[in-house]
């Protein structure tokens, strides 16, 4: 009998009882809670039964049960309690009998249940094999694996003396462990079509492991037959669906894994390229690294070749230095980015055996921070001297190039701020109270801030330099370098010192003093470069080395070979700077010596030291290095005597004659501290005793000499008339050319040779040039920036040559500008002539349609050289001429539509030096649209010229330069263009005058407006219309010409001009003045033509009406025919009114045709104001 207590007696989770073939078993168990049992049965083999299904149990024999459940008695501990008594043990009793709480859900042995393993022995037990009731027979580990691989085993039984046997069971010993998988190949494949397919699944398992591979891909069930091994996937021939994820699934026992790859099958071998960043890319140098990656797509993988400016990487010293490599996937790696690798990046693809090549262009930008390079070198630590100039300049470089400025902030420590930015490059941004360099209160007075960009050690670098015009104030200076990367900053302390490189020594009254001078000694120190100042006498043995040789003294060990001086150390607030003074009231022979002033660096903490060698002077008597000698003289004649003393200190000279003390007066000079006497013009007076006395402070010596004067005073007499005379001669012939002078004109005739002036009625001709300012800072360009050409053009004067200019605009290039510049043995006048035009394009300023001013070279080491834009095309006169054969009259213009959009902009001051560069002018037509483009562009020109109350004088073709993109420009040739040779210009009196382009009144009263620029823009447009003829065809340019002209009688139109142009130039060509249309409204007229395609001849003119009395009539269908030579007779003129419901013109104009001369021959005015000894304004053109 078993007895076991819950929870206390029983330790252990389960326990073993041995049954014995027909013996009674009884189990008792105690507890806290109500028990149950459970136990093993026949029937349900493996499984648990409670005391409930008692009565389910079989049977020993009829009545009789397997086991019985009872209560027993309990303790006070454990009142509950519940027997188990089991009758006839038997073999198939073997198993778990279990009691447990039956209140609680949870049974767990040990805890709330308490388990009894009962078995009935076996005689196999023996040798090693268990029987388990629920399993069988188990067969140790140990038994299989000392066997071979594979064993036989047989069960024999005996049962009521009647053998049994079992089948024979065959034992295979595997494993269950799958530790990998593999699919070959691993990255994702990719075919043609037609191709092969085979791949390889290969798995790692516990050895003897039994494993299961099975394939899962696109065409698994149409190709099943295709599978030759269980790991090897193969497809002889694949097609386009076979494209898709294949799958390798591996199942073991207890494991599966899958692997999966990728199979893209193409029709045909391909290659795509394209860009992923772009075609330009940007980096910062000293990046780490940097990948230059394209997208790419081919099969089959095609070979990849990198080049960089047209060389293979593979072969450049990057690549071989392992700065530069290759990847896989395309992409070029650059590390430790550098401005050297900036360049152009080509990429090739190419698959040899398809002949397919693809290449893409990518653009390397590599951005440099900038960079100030005077922040290398220590900052100067000498103050600046105050009133004098200083430029302070900083040289930065970085890509793109930086945008240089500066700043200032009143002297003193600067104040930071609560944070500060990392990476910049030092604490002077965080000071306060900058400010801009051009305030009004930048203390010091700039002169000019010059930035340009220059080859400094051979690298194009900006240069800016801030010219101080005068330093007096102590400030700081900020130079800041920014672009669009980084930001460089340099700190300067301008502390400007009255004090000679801040540290000086002044000594009074020399260093070579007289005995028994006072000797003073000042030592000046500036205050914020030194301090503690002393001074000292030198040893004179620290002068000699051992061997007795002269040497330098050491500052740094003058304490060793010097005494101490007393002194006066006193602080000058106004000069911010420490003096030491020391004086010897009166200094003796062994006083002289080397004296030195010592001072402390504030900075380096080193000694400075200032030597003065005092040599004293011992005095010295008077004494005579010659004495006076005897002269004899004539009358009139001149007496010259000379003291040659000589004494320490230098003594005092004094002049005697016979005694008595002589002065200087009339005829007597004195000169050379009384060294010389001197008399002119001797008399008999004058003859006598002269003494010199020298004295210092060792006495006095005396030297005389006798002057005898001989000859007679009358021939003194005749000599004085004779020089009356010729002075009276002299002044009167000097009061002549002033009174010639004052009756010339005083408009200097050089100034004439200018054209383009700015309007008498607001500054007179001859004030212009002193009237106009000239700033150098802005203007002023350096003559080694220039490279002289050929010469363009040439005047009587003047010339124009081609040049090459560098570091003009951003690009940083040569460019190609026009040098005007006078003739060797050029005039003061011809001189202020051209830097009359240079003041007055200075004036002007700058626009597109007028030749802008770029610089000048005034300074005196050489030529005066003023500097403009360069037209390639010559003057407008010149090219219509030479592209009368490329005439087309009605092809639309390429190169103007872009102006037609809409209204004509704003002047511009853009430059065709930066401009875009198009196509070559002479290969390209002429068209209409382009004539209506050129007068268009003049009257804009002109119109910015009268806003800035400027005239011209002589507007033609041949002052209009035509340059790149077909812009035309206004100018003036002034002293470069020869009248005297140019047929255009006829002589009047002394001046020679452009008629055909003046205006009446400038003709006859010689006044010229903007008005009077009008009637030349008239015949200018008749010029450009005409392609470059000359005005007035056939018609003698004399006087009588400009009777006529006053007359009313006109040109008639060209042939190419439609109505409305000649409208427009007869309204230029109206006589009084105020009836021409202003240059704004010709500009609005012009810039309507030229937007409503205006090319073909219409049936009639444009309402004009808006733009005032000179407005065109309205030409009808059957007065006008295909040919406009005919319009002249009903053209656009003053008179036109309203006839019923349409204009008509009731004047007809009348052309030199249609009156020649000698209809005009009987009638024609005397014109006075024509006379030769009348001056007239020149007005000639550049």
């Amino acid at each position: 009998m078993i007895r076991l207590n819950l929870f206390e007696q029983c330790k252990k989770k389960r326990y073993q009882v041995i049954l014995m073939p027909c013996e009674l078993i009884s189990f008792s168990i105690r507890g806290q809670r109500t028990l149950a049992w459970a136990w093993p049965d026949q029937s349900l083999v493996g499984r648990e039964l409670t005391d409930r299904q008692t009565r389910l149990a079989a049977t020993r024999a009829p009545g009789q049960q397997a086991a019985v459940i009872s209560e027993c008695a309990g303790q006070p501990e454990r009142p509950y309690c519940k027997r188990l008594v089991l009758h006839g043990a038997r073999g198939k009793d073997t198993g778990v009998y279990r009691c447990y709480y039956k209140d609680v859900k949870a049974v767990i042995d040990g805890t709330t249940a308490v388990s009894v393993y009962a078995f009935y022995p076996t005689p196999l037990e023996e040798s090693g094999l268990t029987w388990d009731n629920k399993r069988g027979w188990l067969i140790p580990r140990r038994i299989i694996e000392s066997a071979p691989m594979l064993i036989g085993i047989t069960c024999l039984a005996t049962l009521g003396g009647k053998p049994y046997q079992s089948i024979n069971y065959l034992i295979h010993t595997t494993g269950s462990q799958v530790y990998d998988v593999k699919l070959f190949p691993e990255d994702p494949v990719e075919l043609l079509v037609g191709e092969p397919l085979t791949l390889n699944c290969t798995a790692l398992v516990e050895f003897n492991a039994g494993v299961d591979i099975q394939w899962t891909y696109p065409g698994k069930q149409a190709r099943s037959h295709a599978t030759e091994a269980v790991s090897i996937l193969t497809i002889h021939s694949v097609n386009v669906t076979d494209s898709g994820p294949y799958i390798c699934n591996v199942t073991s026992t207890d494991t599966t894994l899958t692997q999966q790859t990728q199979v893209m099958v193409h029709e045909r071998p391909f290659i795509s390229l394209d860009y992923r960043s772009g075609p330009e890319l940007e980096v910062t140098a000293g990046q780490e690294s940097f990948k230059l990656q394209v997208n790419v797509s081919a099969f089959p993988a095609p070979e990849t070749q990198w080049f960089k400016d047209g060389k293979l990487i593979n072969q450049r010293p990057e690549f071989k230095m392992k700065r530069m490599r290759m990847h896989l996937n395309h992409a070029l790696e650059i590390r430790a980015v550098c401005p050297e690798d900036a360049g152009l990046y080509t990429v090739v693809l190419k698959n040899r055996a398809a002949l397919l090549e693809k290449r893409l262009d990518m653009k390397l930008l590599v951005n440099v921070p900038p960079q100030i390079h005077e922040k290398e070198v220590a900052d100067p630590s000498t103050p600046y001297p105050s009133g004098g100039g200083q430029t302070l300049t900083c040289t930065a470089d970085g890509l793109p190039a930086p945008n240089v400025s500066w700043q200032w902030r009143p002297w003193g420590p600067c104040v930071l701020n609560g944070t500060q930015s990392r990476g910049r490059s030092d604490k002077i941004a965080d000071c306060q109270n900058w400010q801009s360099i051009n305030s009004e209160n930048a203390m010091n007075e700039i002169e000019a801030v010059e930035t340009s960009a220059e080859e400094v050690d051979g690298r194009e670098k900006i240069v800016s330099r801030l010219q101080i015009r005068n330093a007096s104030v102590s400030v700081v200076y900020k130079c800041s370098a920014e672009n669009k990367v980084g930001k460089d900053e340099r700190l300067i302390h301008f502390h400007v010192t009255t004090i000679p490189e801040g540290f000086s020594v002044d000594v009074h009254p020399s260093e070579n003093p007289l005995e028994h001078e006072k000797l003073s000694l000042s030592c000046s120190a500036d205050n914020y470069t030194y301090q503690q100042l002393q001074w000292f006498r030198l040893d004179p043995r620290a002068l000699l080395d051992e061997r007795g040789r002269p040497r330098e003294p050491d500052c740094g060990s003058l304490h060793l070979h010097a005494d101490p001086l007393p002194g006066r150390l006193s602080f000058q607030e106004p000069s911010n700077s420490w003096v030491a003074d020391f004086a010897i009231h009166s200094i003796q022979l062994q006083d002289e010596g080397h004296y030195v002033c010592e001072a402390q660096s504030r900075r380096s903490g080193e000694k400075q030291c200032l030597y003065r060698n005092i040599s004293v002077k011992a005095l010295e008597a008077p004494w005579y290095k010659h004495s006076l000698t005897n002269q004899t003289v004539n009358v009139t004649e001149s007496l010259r005597m000379e003291c040659d003393a000589e004494g320490r200190p230098v003594p005092r000279l004094s002049w005697f004659k016979d005694n008595q003390p002589l002065h200087q007066m009339s005829g007597i000079q004195l000169q050379d501290s009384n060294r010389t006497l001197s008399i002119q013009r001797v008399t008999e007076e004058d003859a006598g005793l002269y003494t010199c006395t020298a004295c210092n402070q060792r006495g006095c010596v005396h030297s005389s000499a006798a002057v005898r004067v001989i000859g007679s005073s009358d021939k003194a007499s005749v000599e004085i008339v004779i020089l009356i005379g010729t002075a009276v001669i002299a002044v009167f012939f000097w009061a002549l050319l002033i009174l010639i002078f004052c009756n010339v004109n005083p408009v200097d005739i050089k100034t004439g040779y200018l054209s383009i002036i700015m309007d008498p009625g607001e500054v007179p001709l001859d004030q212009q040039c002193d009237y106009l300012p000239y700033d150098s800072s802005q203007w002023e360009v350096s003559r080694e920036r220039l490279r002289l050409g050929k010469v363009l053009g040439h005047g009587a004067f003047g010339k124009v040559i081609e040049a090459s200019i560098y570091g003009v605009t951003k690009s940083k290039n040569l460019d190609t500008v026009a040098v005007k510049m006078l003739k060797d043995g050029a005039t003061a006048s011809e001189h202020k002539a051209l830097m009359s035009e240079l003041k007055i394009l200075i004036h002007i300023g700058n626009h597109l349609n007028v030749v802008n001013l770029i610089g000048a070279c005034t300074k005196p080491n050489g030529p005066l050289m003023v500097i403009v834009e360069y037209c390639k095309y010559g003057n407008l006169s010149n090219f219509l001429r030479a592209k009368r054969e490329f005439f087309l009259p009605y092809r639309v213009s390429k190169i103007c539509r872009k102006m037609k959009a809409g209204r004509p902009p704003a002047p511009s001051s853009s430059s065709p030096l930066t401009g875009p560069q198009m196509d070559d002018l002479w290969k390209t037509p002429l068209t209409i649209e382009d004539l209506i483009c050129y007068s268009f562009q003049v009257a804009r020109g002109m119109e910015f010229l009268a806003s800035r109350k400027c005239i011209h004088r002589d507007l033609a073709a041949r002052n209009i330069l035509l340059s790149e993109s077909n812009i035309v420009k206004i100018c003036d040739f002034g002293l470069a263009r020869d009248i005297y040779k140019d047929p255009d210009y006829v002589r009047k009196g002394n001046a020679r005058l452009p008629l055909k382009w003046m205006a009446p009144e400038s003709i006859f009263d010689k006044v010229y407006t903007s008005q009077s620029d009008v009637w030349s823009f008239g015949v200018l447009l008749w010029e450009i219309f005409s392609l470059g003829a000359s005005p007035y065809p056939g018609v003698q340019i004399d006087e009588d010409f400009c009777k006529r002209l006053k007359d009313g009688v006109r040109m008639r139109a060209p042939d190419t001009a439609s109505p409305e142009i000649y409208g427009i130039m007869l309204a230029c060509w109206q006589g009084e003045p105020t009836e021409r249309p202003t240059f704004p409204a010709l500009v609005q007229i012009l810039g309507d033509l030229l937007q409503d395609n205006g090319l073909p001849v219409r049936k009639s003119t444009p309402d004009m009406s808006r733009h005032g009395s000179w407005t065109s009539c309205l030409i009808t269908a059957h007065s006008v025919s295909g040919n406009s030579s005919q319009y002249y007779n009903c053209v656009p003129f003053a008179g036109c009114a309203f006839v019923g419901p349409s204009k008509t013109c009731q004047p007809r104009v009348k052309t030199f045709e249609e009156f020649p001369l000698e209809m005009h021959q009987q009638k024609a005015p005397q014109v006075s104001s024509l006379s030769s000894d009348q001056p007239l304004i020149m007005g000639t053109g550049w």
